[in-house]
């Protein structure tokens, strides 16, 4: 597929994903607290600009959000990738996810905190015996990053 590359979900313990992304977005929320100051009485009349504080309260929010397609390999089916997706949402609090090669190659290590998966069926209609058309898989997820309270699985 040109264009997409590949991402790798995956947990100790459990069987990894890899999916074609289309989309990575890497986002940050930084919330910042913006205090007016009151101006002193002498100085309401005058032509002094009020004094605005900006606070950095200290706290990052850090998601990771993939869009991407589960494909049919050589080694594993697409719906064989949707099962091993599922079972890392439902059942592991905290996954690695790998992007990028070489000196590019980047990890985040979070919980997957939203999950989408729209699938379409590839042949439409009355098909030969035995044979099974292609589904597609088109997954999406949100990762937020942080290590994990729980401390593990």
């Amino acid at each position: 597929m040109t264009g997409e590359s590949q991402v790798t979900l995956s947990a100790t313990g459990a069987s990894s994903v890899t999916i074609w992304c289309t989309k990575l977005d890497h986002n940050l929320d930084k919330p910042i607290i913006s205090i007016p100051m009151p101006n002193l009485k002498d100085k309401m009349d005058s032509e002094t600009e009020p004094i605005t504080r900006n606070i950095d309260i200290g706290k990052v929010k850090e998601i990771v959000t993939v869009q991407g397609m589960l494909i049919d390999e050589e080694t594993e089916a697409a719906y064989e990738k949707k099962v091993n997706f599922l079972k890392l949402v439902k059942f592991y609090r905290s996954v690695t996810l790998t992007w990028g090669s070489g000196s590019r190659k980047q990890t985040a290590v979070g919980n997957i905190n939203k999950f989408g998966c729209t699938e379409t069926g590839g042949i439409v209609g009355i098909q030969k015996a035995g044979y099974e058309s292609e589904k597609n898989f088109a997954v999406q997820f949100g990762l937020l990053i942080g290590t994990d309270k729980w401390n593990g699985r």
